[in-house]
């Protein structure tokens, strides 16, 4: 039998005489509930549709108790609060602004503390929304690792007057209203194989996160890192690097794509991707950038011979592409 969870969409596998509670937590969810004897009504669900047995009667709509109720036949549930394996609650916090500095390249370095007793959750790779003053928000990859507990950091591109703005406001106000997790491109789990990580300006923030978590995890695999820019100026500071490149399993590249002539490498990253890896096959690969940045540089790579659904990028979310 299967119970059909919303608004999740999860749908769960029931074995005969299986409990619904039982049954979603050995499939690995994560469910509000507190004792298993239907008492304190903190896993409490709607039925939508189908019949349970609970205490001895059947009910066939209103509200349950799962960790008492036995499907009957296939059901469905409005049963909020549910997470599925290595998903996180989504949170609201009233952060301090730490620090606010720039980094060269137009971007600023900003440093948030999570309240006292409210470390935020999240996976390496994940992003956040920042309130503005018209309560209008905008999306933010954090650069921290779950490591660094109350303290997020994120890169900021004030190029634009809105970015400008965002940053005044929280040198203004000190405080920055934020909501986390978001995104399914994250290291919830290491691979088991080396990791290729693709960064365009500040998408290196992503990426920032991603190498900060590995080296905490003590990652093992080959980890390569292709960061690209327009100029060679766009590059900004960042704090680790230069204990980066001490790491014997990091390799780190930089890119210029429209200006020739530097000293370092040329061209466009997807480019540089296929020169040094002429095997993709067993590459896990992470990407930053924009739509159009994106999806060249998954054709080029597809056509290089990877897999595409070795490829994971935040762009495949908020912009698909049609057909």
């Amino acid at each position: 039998m299967q119970v059909t969870l919303q608004p999740s969409g999860a749908v769960l596998t029931i074995k005969p005489g299986e409990r619904i509670l039982e049954a979603a937590q050995r499939l690995g969810y994560d469910c509000p509930q507190s004792c298993r004897n239907g008492n304190c009504h903190v896993c409490a669900a709607l039925l939508v549709d189908g019949r349970v047995r609970q205490e001895g009667q059947v009910r066939d709509h209103g509200e349950l108790f799962t960790c008492i109720a036995e499907p009957l036949e296939d059901c469905t549930l409005l049963w909020d609060g549910v997470l599925a394996l290595g998903e996180l609650p989504v949170r609201k916090l009233a952060c301090q602004v730490s620090e606010c500095v720039a980094l060269g390249g137009d971007v600023w370095r900003v440093r948030l503390r999570a309240p006292a007793g409210k470390p935020p959750r999240y996976h390496a790779g994940q992003y956040l929304m920042i309130e503005r003053e018209n309560g209008e928000k905008s999306a933010f990859s954090l650069a921290s690792a779950p490591h660094r507990g109350r303290d997020l950091e994120l890169h900021v591109l004030a190029r634009e007057n809105s970015a400008r703005a965002l940053i005044d406001q929280l040198q203004r106000q000190g405080i920055a209203r934020v909501e986390l997790p978001f995104g399914d491109t994250h290291l919830a789990e290491l691979p088991e194989g080396p990791l290729v990580l693709i960064a365009a300006g500040t998408g290196m923030a992503q990426m920032h996160s991603l190498i900060e978590h590995c080296r905490a995890q003590g990652f093992k695999y080959p980890v390569h890192l292709y960061w690209g820019v327009r100029r060679p100026e766009d590059f900004y500071s960042l704090e680790h690097w230069d204990e980066w490149q001490q790491l014997p399993n990091l390799y780190l590249h930089k890119v210029v794509s429209d200006l020739c002539g530097w000293e370092g490498r040329c061209g466009l990253l997807h480019e540089a991707v296929c020169e040094d890896i002429t095997e993709l096959s067993s590459v896990q690969v992470y990407a930053s950038g924009s739509p159009a940045m994106i999806y060249a540089t998954l054709d080029a790579l597809v056509s290089a011979g990877m897999d595409a659904h070795q490829m994971r990028a935040d762009v495949f979310a908020y912009a698909p592409r049609n057909g």
